[in-house]
């Protein structure tokens, strides 16, 4: 009798490992078929960016900040020197890029 009752016991544990596995393949297709999925997403935006990176590099418009501050009449000029603008802008631009950096250094998140 303890012969049925192990054999029953083995084969139980058997269909039990067997379901464990059955389970833990269909959570990894799951997961790959998201990985799939969220791919061709992303592969598509990158396409879509790609299109538009390439539309913007065919618009041939030079840009040259002296032209444009050349429009500003000399009154306004003179005012906006006064108010130390051109220093204003050069101290924004100066934190900026150093923010930009400090982001692409992994580990260092300061501030945001």
């Amino acid at each position: 009798m303890a012969g049925i009752f192990q054999f029953f016991t083995a084969l139980l544990a058997k269909v039990v490992n067997f379901a464990k596995w059955l389970s833990q393949v269909v959570l990894q297709v799951f997961k790959d078929l998201w990985n799939m999925v969220t791919d061709v997403f992303c592969w598509a935006f990158d396409s879509i960016l790609g299109i538009a990176a390439s539309a913007l590099n065919a618009i041939d418009i030079p840009f040259n900040p002296a032209t444009y501050y050349a429009l500003i009449p000399p009154e306004t000029a003179n005012i906006l020197g006064l108010i130390k603008l051109p220093q204003a802008i050069a101290i924004i631009v100066g934190a900026l890029v150093i923010r930009f950096l400090l982001q692409t250094v992994p580990f260092v998140r300061w501030g945001s």
